[in-house]
């Protein structure tokens, strides 16, 4: 049985509470963007001085190179955004033509429902619940059956 949960909420109160709001802040802070960056610049100044000539960056530097690399891999492993590399196939003649067939059969769908969505006049008719004949069908019976007897 799935229990109805609200809300929860967190209670500040007092000078300890903003203390310990604002301690729990850093850490958080420290945790998802000085050490990344920090382990970032480290990575940056070894390559730098090892295999490349290029000048060494700062931990301001760091933190930006961090925020690169984070938002590039979130931007790649976003799947609503779709990067291709290589050239799209073209439709051969047999697929253009059932796609145009597609097409012709969804605007008619469409004008359709735009004629039915305007009319007016729709309107419903109701059926007699008793039908005649077979009333009129029974009194000739019983006046057979009164004959007979």
């Amino acid at each position: 049985m799935k229990r109805n949960r609200g809300p929860k909420i967190i209670q500040i109160s007092g000078l300890k509470g903003i203390f310990m709001a604002a301690f729990v802040i850093l850490c958080l802070f420290a945790g998802f963007v000085l050490f990344p960056a920090k382990v970032a610049m480290h990575i940056w100044n070894y390559i730098s001085y090892t295999y490349f000539v290029i000048p060494a960056i700062s931990l301001w530097q760091g933190v930006l190179l961090w925020t690169i690399v984070a938002l590039s891999a979130y931007l790649l492993n976003n799947r609503t955004l779709a990067i291709s590399f290589q050239r799209p196939m073209e439709l051969s003649d047999e697929e253009m033509k059932i796609l145009m067939e597609r097409i012709r059969l969804q605007k008619q769908a469409q004008k359709l429902n735009a004629m039915i969505l305007k009319s007016n006049d729709i309107k419903i008719l109701k059926k007699d619940l008793e039908p005649k004949q077979p009333a009129q069908n029974q009194e000739d019976t019983n006046n057979i059956n009164e004959k007979r007897s």
